[in-house]
């Protein structure tokens, strides 16, 4: 049999989407990668991906189990097929030689970001640009790193996205009454209260309420794409001092999807953010400059004082899209480990 051999990183995307064990898969990895096969950790039961690395040639293979990439059945993950999802081409790196083929689009490690940018003109209306530039193409994700030193390329990732779990029928329905507005008139109340059970049961608090004391949260992701943070009450100015160490609500986090394995909130969000918005249409939002802005190498976030809340947006610096946003009550910002190391704040 006549094996074809790969001999651009083009012809590698035609592998994104398949098994492992697929011939075409075998067959690059005997090619490229010396035989090496992914396996995920055995004693980790929460280990999805695994790593087929080859520095020498500056190429990544990243395999997640179809049952998480997917978004079926939970009791499917680990026992599914490892698919082909991740290719990462890099540059001359501390850690990598250059990818000695040539790149997908006809890219080259030489190019600096406007000549990325005219190269990929074709796809610009969905070209997203921060630290990175990012696009959402119909196959993959496709992201571009440039190096600190000289501004040119220095990496390239191709990425099968998540899957988003499927939304219920009437879910729509049932979170629109949970504005954020609403939410805040709840800052401060005590977590086993009359009013914040009644006002949340809809959301399904009730089941949630013996995980808020051991874990400070009613953690709703699964189910809604929410999550309520509580804090003693001396750390949330607006709860009642009567009960100073009684557990009262401090935030509010809403989760994109497949964020931490996260049902997407379809709900209102605050300041009209929606989770496919970018670093800059976060900012256009909010009208002003963040009052603190910190950035990763993956993440970062941006934080924002109000009357009424604080609130902090964590979005991706690799897809350059929102992540997660999280309101807090006023004042309470100041009183969390970040805050403290961050200087406080209203």
């Amino acid at each position: 049999m006549i094996v074809h051999r790969i001999e651009s990183g083009d012809e590698l995307l035609g592998l994104l989407g398949l098994a492992a064990e697929s011939s075409r898969v075998q067959a690059t990895l005997t090619q490229l990668a010396r035989g090496m096969q992914p396996q995920l950790d055995p004693e980790d039961d929460d280990a999805f991906v695994d790593w087929v690395t080859v520095n020498e040639i500056g190429l990544e293979f990243g395999f997640e189990d179809e049952a998480y990439v997917r978004a079926l059945d939970i009791d499917e993950r680990r026992r599914s097929p490892l698919l082909l999802t991740q290719l990462y081409f890099y540059g001359d790196t501390p850690k990598t030689q250059p990818f000695p083929y040539a790149l997908p689009f006809g890219l080259a490690f030489v190019d600096d970001r406007p000549t990325v940018h005219r190269k990929l003109a074709a796809h610009d209306a969905l070209r997203r640009s921060y630290v990175r530039d990012a696009w959402r193409l119909p196959a993959f994700d496709l992201t571009i790193a440039y190096r600190a030193d000289d501004g040119r390329l220095e990496s390239v990732l191709c990425a099968v996205p998540y899957a988003p779990w499927p939304v219920r029928a009437d879910e729509a329905a049932l979170v629109a009454p949970f504005t954020p507005e609403t939410l805040c008139t709840l800052f401060g109340a005590r977590w086993s209260s009359a009013s914040i059970r009644a006002q949340l049961e809809p959301l399904g608090y009730a089941r949630a309420l013996p995980d808020v004391r051991s874990e400070h949260s009613a953690d709703l992701r699964m189910s809604h794409g929410i999550e309520f943070g509580f804090a003693p009450g001396t750390q949330v100015p607006a709860a009642d001092l009567q009960f100073p160490r009684s557990l009262a609500l401090a935030s509010v986090t809403y989760y994109g999807p497949r964020v931490y394995d996260a049902r997407e909130w379809i709900g209102p969000m605050p300041m009209g953010l929606a989770f496919d918005d970018s670093q800059a249409q976060i900012a256009a939002k909010m009208g002003r400059k963040p009052d603190d802005r910190r950035d990763f190498d993956r993440n970062g976030f941006a934080l924002w004082h109000f009357q009424n809340y604080s609130l902090r947006t964590e979005y991706s610096n690799i897809e350059n899209r929102l992540l997660r946003a999280t309101l807090m009550a006023p004042g309470y910002w100041a009183a969390t480990s970040e805050g403290r190391d961050r200087g406080g704040g209203t």
